[in-house]
């Protein structure tokens, strides 16, 4: 390590709404990093909190730097921090629900040091809990490659963990009138959070709340003293004892976009076992923890505010491709994070903003042919979902449940709402872009096992009418 007097200057951004002591604890994390603290700012900026949690930092930490935007403009309300980046050498941005360990700064800067081409550094970030495994068999009639049943609720010991559990080899969370709920299939792996620090797990009780889809058989850890038939629309709980080491589970060893531009994050509900433990070029970056060399961001500028929440930190990376910029991911730095904690997974809100924002990065970087087909296949598979509908109410012999297909809708209305303003962008991002089209295509698909195949299913959000 060089000495201090020469060390990068970096600026710690974490934006805050309403984050409670979740944010404090954030705060708690980046003032322990091992890093000399003339070379290290804080910036806390918050999007018109009114939980008192901004206040709390400035009584707990004088030393960090607040910001406040004065109403809620989602994540690109952490543009207000990175304008004037005067004597800042990089901006590392770190989400109000992601703990850093002591060491995660030197790695990530000292990788971006070897190549002034690198606009990027992503660290290894894993899911902030450790996890106990509880495997899925499902017996039962159809397309085997279809989900016979659904996941509404987990407890751990008697405490509801459902928000922080999630399932692997599944369909995807979603909602419907009852709430939220993840598709299960047969071979689904459902993991149940145990904390971060939690040694072997002795006899812990996990109880599961299960829908069946159709007449099937649900079996829990292969066990017979688990398993319970189901008929169509049954809710049953199933318990099942815990006795295993948890495990660590990756959030995201960088991203990247598949053909129909759609976002992928590497590793996603991986069991970290140091697969992606060497350090590579990726396609794009994801916003709870990156570092940003500060010249990258002065050359494409800052996250689009029209996105709001979803694909802003996307839409920035595909810019900065454009330009010839490089990301990579330096998995000696560790994150860990709390998925999805201000706007949880299967939400209507996040539904929202993912679909409409998908439609929106296409106008802004995809080829004309491209934004025709995905705005043309969104109402096909909207209308796939009508009729989804319709079948299922039926069967169930009740009114038709249109919530999902209402929400769709007003996110291609909302998408087309802001399309004239995306159009105008689109132009000005094509004068500005060094990459052609194709190549640029090869590049935002960087770090990907292999390429997502084009399909008739979602490619906004992961669910199944």
């Amino acid at each position: 390590m060089v000495s201090s007097e020469t060390l990068p200057f970096v600026r710690v951004i974490l934006l805050n709404f309403n984050g409670g002591s979740t944010i404090v604890d954030a705060v708690d994390a980046i003032a322990r990093t091992q890093w000399p603290t003339d070379r290290l700012q804080i910036v806390c900026v918050d999007n018109g909190s009114t939980d008192g949690s901004l206040e709390d930092i400035e009584r707990r930490f004088p030393s960090v730097v607040t910001m406040r935007n004065g109403e809620n403009l989602g994540f690109p309300g952490n543009n207000v921090a990175m304008r004037v980046l005067d004597g800042v050498d990089y901006v590392a941005l770190v989400n109000s629900d992601a703990l850093v360990e002591p060491t995660w700064l030197a790695p990530l800067v000292e990788r971006a040091s070897t190549d002034n081409g690198i606009g990027a550094v992503c660290p290894k970030i894993l899911l902030a809990d450790r996890f106990v495994e509880v495997s899925v068999a499902i017996r039962g009639v159809g397309d085997k490659r279809a989900p016979l049943s659904m996941l509404r609720g987990v407890l751990y010991n008697g405490e509801d963990v459902f928000t922080r559990s999630h399932v692997a080899k599944g369909g995807g969370r979603t909602s419907d009138r009852s709430g939220i709920f993840e598709w299960l299939s047969d071979g689904s792996v459902v993991r149940i959070p145990v904390g971060a620090a939690a040694g072997a797990i002795a006899s812990a009780v996990i109880t599961l709340e299960i829908e069946g889809l159709a007449s099937c058989v649900v079996t829990l850890n292969e066990s017979d003293d688990s398993e319970r038939a189901f008929t169509s629309g049954e809710r049953a709980s199933i318990v099942v004892t815990a006795n295993q080491e948890p495990v660590n589970v990756v959030n995201n060893v960088g991203s990247w976009l598949d053909g129909s531009w759609v976002g992928h994050e590497r590793g996603l509900y991986e069991v970290d076992q140091g697969q992606y433990d060497e350090s590579q070029e990726i396609g794009t970056w994801c916003g709870a923890a990156v570092l940003l060399r500060a010249s990258h961001l002065a050359d494409v500028g800052l996250f689009e505010e029209s996105f709001f929440l979803y694909y802003e930190d996307t839409d920035l990376a595909v810019r900065g491709q454009g330009r010839g910029w490089r990301f990579v991911i330096e998995p000696s730095s560790i994150v860990r994070h709390i998925h999805s904690a201000s706007t949880v997974e299967g939400s209507a809100t996040a539904a929202h903003y993912i679909e409409r924002n998908r439609l929106l990065l296409i106008i802004r970087h995809g080829t004309a042919s491209e934004v025709f087909r995905e705005f043309a296949r969104y109402l096909l598979i909207t209308g796939s979902y009508a009729r989804a509908a319709c079948r299922e109410a039926l069967r169930r012999r009740q009114t038709p449940d249109f919530r999902i297909v209402v929400r769709r809708l007003r996110s291609y209305i909302s998408a087309l709402q802001v399309a004239p303003s995306s159009l105008s962008s689109r132009h000005r991002i094509s004068a500005d872009r060094y990459l052609g089209r194709s190549e640029l295509r090869r590049q935002i698909e960087r770090g990907s096992a292999k390429i997502a195949s084009e399909s008739d299913e979602d490619t906004g959000l992961r669910s199944t009418p």
